[in-house]
């Protein structure tokens, strides 16, 4: 048995990039940027209104409130261009977007004039610069808008868009394949007989994977037994670069997932850490076909499945999708009650978090046992209590990870 410090470090090293690839803009979204990406053209690509308004020559408007009538050439709405050189005593109506005409140096709000009769007046004198977006004001061609290892999220694609950029350079999404063990368990939905329960760890599996940003190519419930379960293995490894299973790496008759891993080719890395829960959390590679190919086997119990994938899995899915921030975000918090534990494995505690002047305080959300499933939804954090602890009073600062379920 490692410790989780131990654990996590062999898991995060195992973590490599798959690869490149590239993908048109609309299929961006959640993906990680390969590759430092500039600017072929300035954004905005030309001076343009802010407002909807008058495009002027400044000096034209310095004779004072009401002084001012200039002639009305044109309309211009956004999309058209005005191909004439603004001349003294001349105005061009200009929408908001659209070009401002060259010689103009203003644009005066419709709010601030008044059409007559194919001339505007003007109420006041206006500055150079007043209303008008400048070429480049927001990105200068050539500008770094994208950087290697960033999430492309809504912002990031609405830059790349407004950049003319079609296509973005990515690293490859990781396949996972997930299996369920247990003959115990039934389909939602069917009826429930003697001795069985509802499968709950295939709701929960496919929606954190999905949420991690892999994707999901198969989730399988399996038998519990080695042919079952070697079948399945072989299958998934030719599918996925991760395989993720619930159940069966413990010591019971019918926990046969480690000895199936064996048999289909994978290296333990680890079994068994000296934590709570999740202690028989296991972890292999393998190779198929000179490609590598990670299993995570997780234990039974929905909350360990849930816990171990947050601390585990869903950093090592980040790192390999070129993720830089893979670690689970933490903050430090307050317990707001004493807790009693014995002492050997680092204990991860279901907490509500309240900040209060600046700091968080930390109050245990109710039942921890492994299979209990409702307080999970009622957790904002994993509260980390040390493995060598055995009492911690209330007001211990200790570490709790926020979890992105």
């Amino acid at each position: 048995m490692i410790a989780f410090e131990e654990a996590r470090r062999l898991v995060i090293e195992e973590a490599r990039i798959l690869g490149k690839e590239r993908v048109s803009l609309d299929l961006a979204a959640g993906r990680v940027a390969a590759e430092e990406i500039r600017s072929r053209i300035s954004v905005p690509p030309f001076r343009n209104s802010a407002v909807d308004g008058y495009a002027v020559r400044s000096e034209d408007t310095a004779a004072g409130p009401g002084q001012t009538r200039l002639k009305l050439l044109a309309e211009q709405p956004a999309g058209e261009y005005f191909r004439k050189i603004l001349r003294a005593g001349q105005t061009v109506k200009v929408m908001t977007g659209a070009p401002v005409p060259a010689g103009a140096e203003a644009v005066v709000p419709v709010e601030e004039a008044k059409q007559l009769e194919g001339f505007v007046v003007i109420s006041r004198a206006f500055k150079p610069g007043e209303n008008v977006r400048q070429a480049g004001e927001d990105v200068v061609r050539g500008q770094v808008i994208i950087k290697p290892g960033t999430v492309l999220k809504a912002p990031q694609l609405g830059l790349l868009a407004a950049c003319g950029v079609r296509s973005v350079p990515v690293y490859r999404q990781p396949k996972v394949a997930v299996l369920i063990t247990g003959n115990e368990l039934c389909r939602p939905g069917e009826k429930l007989r003697p001795g069985k329960i509802y499968d709950a760890n295939s709701t929960i599996l496919k929606t954190l994977v999905e949420s991690s940003g892999a994707g999901l190519v198969s989730i399988k419930q399996v038998r519990d037994n080695l042919k079952s379960l070697l079948a399945a293995f072989n299958t998934s490894a030719g599918q996925a670069d991760v395989v993720i299973t619930s159940g069966g790496v413990s010591v019971g008759d019918y926990d046969q997932v480690k000895e199936a891993a064996r048999r289909a080719g994978g290296r333990e890395i680890f079994w068994q850490v000296a934590q709570k829960p999740a202690k028989p959390l296991a972890f292999y590679r393998l190779k198929i076909k000179r490609r590598p190919v990670w299993i995570f086997g997780l234990p039974g119990n929905p909350g360990a499945v849930m816990i171990s994938f947050e601390e585990y899995v869903r950093p090592f899915i980040k790192k390999i999708s070129g993720r830089i921030d893979f670690w689970p975000r933490e903050v430090k918090a307050s317990l707001s009650v004493p807790f009693k534990k014995k002492k050997g494995r680092l204990n991860f505690v279901r907490v509500k978090l309240e900040e209060n002047l600046g700091r968080w305080q930390a109050t245990p959300a109710g039942k921890q046992e492994s299979g209990i499933i409702s307080t999970l939804s009622e957790t904002d954090g994993l509260a980390l209590i040390p493995a060598g602890a055995e009492f911690l009073p209330a007001g211990t600062r200790v570490k709790v990870h926020l979890p992105e379920w």
